[in-house]
């Protein structure tokens, strides 16, 4: 029910927060996140290990800055840095 067609999930106690919305292709897609305090020097390692930016940091309206990598085998993981 919002403009990007996305939905938030958050983590309780243990739990591990993430989205599900459409693909940039239209189909579903699961994306987990990992909290972070620095997005771009997180961002600058992980090419350095080599992992490749797919998004790079952009500011969720009323939300949190976020980012979107692919690891070596090509597994997409989204960061977050709390506003």
């Amino acid at each position: 029910n919002n403009p990007m067609n996305y939905g938030m999930t958050e983590a309780k106690d243990t739990g591990i927060g993430g989205g599900i919305g459409p693909s940039q292709d239209g189909s579903a897609q699961l994306t987990f996140y990992v909290e972070v305090s620095d997005l771009q020097a997180t961002l600058d390692k992980i090419g350095e290990l080599g992992g490749t930016t797919v998004m790079p940091p952009m500011d969720v309206p009323g939300g949190p800055t976020i980012a979107h990598f692919t690891d070596p085998a090509g597994n997409r993981v989204g960061l977050m840095q709390a506003s």
